[in-house]
């Protein structure tokens, strides 16, 4: 369901979008998780939602690598990078451009990246020849996409698995909200300077109990009737976020605070009645 991004302050950056910056900073955070793959989000609003904005804050992040347009091939040149893990997420800026490509070359590089995402392995073979990926880190990619985009793939993508490796960030501004917000544009209000975030070099582990992690797999359960799946994905991606949010805030073990910020989060992850 498309969430209201409502009740945040003003005095920072990006209006109204603090709980979307959280989850993304989150999902940065779980590249480092030695016992669990990166998470990998789809944030799906209306144009003019700064969804582009929200990850373009983190650029300078270490782990990220920034792409406007991609295509199977081109990821080569990220290979040693990836396999050496110095990058932990691609952000791709334009989504629609790399479909624009054409059918097979799209479906190519959709392919490598979900691979990539799952497997960590991948090959594909084109007139330009044979490109093997094996026994490489797994990666997470973050996106953002309009909701009419976004429902004219969903089917495909959800019959070719791509869709399961992300969990959707859906979320649209209530009216008090863009009133806000046309008042600051109006007041002088500027985008804000991009702020890298500054990841440990080093994989780490953090332990989740087992009373919180019950917690955890009982929503993703809640998701998954709605979503109208098992859910057990959604388990996996909170879990990797309430380990994320600990060791942001220097902890080696999840606790109730970082369980109660995951489910404030799970608001946001699901694709039904997204608003057009």
């Amino acid at each position: 369901m498309g969430k209201i991004v409502k009740h945040m302050s003003s005095k920072l950056s990006l209006l109204r979008l603090e709980p979307i910056l959280e989850i993304l900073k989150a999902a940065i955070w779980t590249g480092r998780l030695s016992d669990e793959k990166p998470v990998s989000i789809m944030l799906v609003a209306v144009q003019e939602s700064a969804k582009t904005e929200s990850l373009k804050y983190f650029r300078g992040t270490p782990t990220l690598r920034f792409i406007s347009d991609l295509t199977s091939r081109g990821l080569i040149s990220y290979k040693n990078d990836i396999q050496t893990g110095a990058v932990r997420h691609i952000v791709l800026l334009d989504l629609v451009r790399i479909i624009a490509h054409g059918r097979n070359i799209a479906d190519r590089t959709l392919q490598t990246l979900a691979s990539l995402m799952e497997e960590g392995e991948s090959e594909t073979a084109d007139a330009g020849g044979t490109t093997s990926w094996k026994d490489f880190p797994k990666i997470g990619v973050l996106m953002a996409l309009t909701p009419a985009f976004f429902k004219s793939k969903r089917g495909k993508w959800r019959d070719t698995g791509f869709l399961t490796r992300f969990v959707p960030v859906s979320f649209f501004y209530s009216p008090e909200a863009v009133h806000e917000i046309h008042m600051a544009i109006a007041a002088g209000h500027q985008l804000p300077v991009p702020k890298g975030e500054i990841i440990p070099p080093l994989n780490f582990a953090v332990h989740c109990e087992a009373k919180y992690a019950a917690t955890l797999a009982h929503r993703a359960e809640e998701l998954g009737i709605i979503m109208r799946s098992y859910g057990f994905r959604y388990q996996r991606i909170m879990r990797a976020l309430a380990k994320a949010q600990a060791r942001m805030q220097g902890r080696g073990a999840v606790n109730a605070e970082d369980v109660g910020k995951v489910l404030g989060w799970s608001e946001f992850f699901t694709d039904k009645e997204i608003e057009l």
